[in-house]
């Protein structure tokens, strides 16, 4: 049996509190890649009355980091 190894890349992260104190935005990327650049997945937190998470949704193109940070508040979260 053959084993395969897979190395995970060490991604950069940026946290928008949104002026509060819970994280709503949490994107993730290359290191070295621009807030401007299509280059990010981002999750959008979601909390109840208790400051628990109750929802965790994902950019549109969480899947190929072809998301623009500086955008974030502007998108569709799924």
């Amino acid at each position: 049996m053959r084993k395969i190894f897979i190395e995970s890349i060490p991604l950069s992260q940026k946290i928008d509190y949104s002026g509060g104190t819970n994280a709503i935005y949490i994107g993730e990327a290359i290191p070295g890649s621009a807030s401007s650049a299509a280059a990010w997945r981002i999750k959008k937190l979601t909390y109840d009355v208790n400051n628990n998470v109750t929802a965790v949704q994902w950019s549109p193109n969480f899947n190929t980091f072809g998301d623009i940070y500086d955008n974030r508040a502007s998108f569709t979260y799924i």
